[in-house]
């Protein structure tokens, strides 16, 4: 084989490994990119107009979700925004004044990672692909998870579910100035999402054998070994569908349910939930009858639960949640009081 021969062969083997090399890039997502970087910044301070401009391109879901993957992680800043809030009962306390709202957060600028994902879901939501903000663990190599510090998102594409994590995609782009990077947690299967991000509920891993928390906690080896080995046992499409039936407050009292279930340990997510269904049933507007005011009582008991719980833990947060619950058990007391002389309650 001369040596010429030999050049123009090689050439052509590179020239072909490169093209699918091309092909197999993510999607190819070049064009609706593009899209996203030439967005007028008058679009950008009203959530429906962006969304409209986002989408205006993009021909499926895929390339919706791309266009609100890559808008977000490259114009919302990650900032944990702790400051002096006054109280007047201390005087002054270390707080707080982070947004997690989608609206919020697109006025802001800035946001933590619920903020991130709370946002793409409103996204998703508008163009009727059905999205969650999930809220679990990332910190692992056998450390006590007392409480879930991080939140991501799971959305279902033409059938099937994938991850995201866009506050992790800001963090890689931020660092590394490379967009390519970024893609690592853009349609993530959950069987490779699990490896790094735990729910703390079975049902939202997407999985039809979920892994708990001492398994997620040893190597990735485990993990996958657990995933390929253990059959299938856990319908989690029907536990979906099932919650997705709940009203918000009982939504909360079925996550507090499965967060002992899963891990007795996290005490502060189970105050969390027990806080956020009390609040549900506070801003009821309307006559209290007796249903209602039976929904008092237990959300003044769920109140008392969690308040014992945030005083277990000194973290700042748990003071605030405190402080706060505190208020809310004063409200709901009044509102019982008020309505006992015309209800009979029994319990």
């Amino acid at each position: 084989m001369s040596k010429r021969f030999f050049l123009t062969f090689l050439g052509v083997i590179v020239l072909t490994v490169w093209m699918y090399g091309q092909e197999l890039e993510p999607h190819s997502y070049r064009h609706i990119d593009r899209h996203v970087r030439k967005i007028p910044d008058s679009l950008t301070h009203n959530i429906m107009n962006l969304h409209n401009y986002l989408v205006a391109q993009a021909n499926n879901d895929v390339e919706r979700v791309r266009a609100f993957y890559l808008w977000i992680i490259t114009n919302i800043e990650y900032k944990d925004k702790i400051e002096l809030m006054f109280d007047k009962n201390l005087l002054f306390y270390i707080g707080t004044n982070n947004c997690s709202t989608p609206v919020c957060v697109l006025k802001r600028r800035i946001a933590v990672c619920e903020g991130f994902s709370r946002l793409f879901q409103y996204l998703c939501v508008q163009s009727e692909i059905e999205c969650y903000s999930i809220g679990g663990y990332i910190t692992k190599n056998g450390a006590l998870q007392d409480r879930a510090t991080h939140s991501w998102n799971i959305a279902k594409i033409d059938g099937v579910w994938f991850g995201f994590d866009l506050s992790w995609g800001n963090a890689i782009l931020h660092h590394t100035g490379v967009k390519s990077k970024a893609n690592e947690f853009f349609m993530v299967s959950p069987r490779e999402m699990v490896r790094t991000h735990l729910p703390l509920i079975p049902m939202w891993q997407f999985l039809p054998n979920p892994i708990k928390l001492d398994l997620f906690n040893g190597d990735n080896e485990q993990i996958d070994t657990y995933l390929s080995e253990t059959p299938d046992f856990y319908n989690f499409e029907d536990s979906i569908a099932q919650y997705n039936k709940l009203s918000n407050a009982e939504r909360r009292l079925k996550t507090a349910e499965e967060i002992k279930k899963a891990n007795p340990g996290n005490k502060f997510n189970l105050a969390v939930e027990y806080y956020r269904y009390s609040r549900s049933i506070l801003h009821y507007e309307g006559e209290i009858d007796a249903l209602h005011f039976y929904h008092l009582i237990k959300a003044r008991d769920k109140l008392r639960l969690a308040i014992q719980l945030f005083k277990s833990s000194s973290d700042i947060s748990s003071k605030l949640l405190l402080l706060q619950s505190l208020d809310d058990l004063s409200i709901i007391q009044k509102k019982i009081d008020m309505a006992s002389s015309d209800i009979i309650y029994l319990r």
